[in-house]
């Protein structure tokens, strides 16, 4: 029987998935840059910025659903050490309400 996971467990798993989800809404902002002057300047560096958000975005949702509970823990104790955090810890309580049973019934 697998021991049920701490809500300090679920909140840093919605707090990884709220900064992934963060990442790749960049993306979307990348994409709909269409400044003429500057998009003939750097399409190299917009398509290598759009695909490292787009990745990492993904690898940190994918690693907030799917990934181990103490690492878990761990990531989101570094990634939330600057003050800019606090928005990300506020988007991600809606994430944690969502993701929360799921969780529970394990």
């Amino acid at each position: 029987m697998r021991k049920k996971p701490s809500r300090h467990s679920v909140y840093c798993r919605s707090y990884i998935v709220t900064l992934g989800l963060t990442l790749v809404a960049a993306c979307v902002f990348i994409w709909q840059y269409e400044d003429s002057e500057t998009t003939a300047a750097w399409p190299a560096s917009r398509l290598t910025l759009f695909s490292g958000f787009l990745l990492g975005g993904s690898a940190l949702i994918l690693f907030g659903f799917l990934g181990p509970s103490r690492k878990m823990e761990r990531w989101s104790e570094v990634m939330s050490r600057h003050e800019a955090s606090l928005i990300i810890l506020v988007l991600a309580y809606p994430v944690y309400l969502v993701i929360s049973p799921f969780y529970s019934r394990r």
